[in-house]
């Protein structure tokens, strides 16, 4: 693609970057007003559950306000470029999608947690999406393809656990799979499972080789499942047929 097509498109979709930028700013804060108000519900200490982020007292990264607004918005560039329509109701649910993923990302990066007040509307947008044609399966599908990913991820966690005698895997990423499945499907979730259980290992060794972490701190499966979802999201919109209708305009 040429640079002027390139610069064609951005101004096409400014809306939908300006839009996941100011998205952006608040994701960061709500990653730690949401895990608050879930652990103050039980009365749970703060202590308790800490990521390689540090936990919910460490103070939010200077960083983490920059970047994360930036990717936000390129996120939600791409939603409204691979949109099968170019109106508002086909792009929001998919940049609401990407948008709930990031957030998810940093809550269970800080706190280990995967709250189910997010992840449950997920699944619910992905049925959603599913019963009005802007995901690639149908209602039943979608619906379908939840019960298939908890059912196989919780079995295989179950004789995990019988064999080893601890969790393989918690059930804020059981669910997490399941949401996904409503959008993507079985197939696409367990190449999801696939990479970012490779993702995982590597991302974990080398932080503790460069970054260290804490005793504390147990090491988050969510954010490796999240990348490897906006991946899987990214190749499924820019398909071969995509990417060469975009080359030829």
């Amino acid at each position: 693609m040429s640079l002027s097509c390139m610069l064609l498109h951005l101004w096409a979709h400014w809306p939908w970057l300006l839009a996941g930028a100011w998205v952006g700013l608040w994701l960061v804060p709500l990653a730690r007003i949401i895990p608050c108000k879930v652990l103050h519900c039980p009365q749970a200490s703060l202590n308790a559950w800490q990521g390689p982020g540090g936990g919910l007292e460490q103070p939010i990264p200077l960083a983490r306000r920059i970047w994360v607004p930036v990717v936000n918005a390129g996120l939600w560039y791409y939603a409204a470029d691979t949109a099968r329509y170019p109106v508002f109701w086909a792009v929001l649910p998919w940049a609401s999608l990407v948008s709930t993923l990031v957030l998810l990302a940093l809550i269970d990066w800080d706190t280990t947690l995967l709250p189910d007040w997010v992840v449950l509307p997920l699944g619910v947008g992905g049925l959603a999406s599913s019963y009005v044609g802007l995901t690639s399966q149908t209602l039943f599908v979608s619906a379908t393809s939840a019960a298939v990913m908890l059912g196989l991820m919780g079995g295989l966690a179950w004789v995990f656990q019988r064999i080893k005698g601890e969790s393989g895997i918690g059930a804020g990423d059981l669910n997490l799979l399941a949401a996904l499945a409503t959008w993507w499907g079985v197939v696409g979730v367990l190449y999801m499972v696939l990479w970012s259980s490779v993702g995982t290992v590597v991302w974990y060794l080398v932080w503790r080789r460069f970054k260290g972490l804490s005793r504390e701190a147990e090491w988050p499966f969510g954010p490796a499942i999240v990348v490897a979802a906006l991946v899987w999201g990214l190749m499924v919109a820019y398909s071969p047929f995509k990417l060469d209708d975009l080359k030829n305009h």
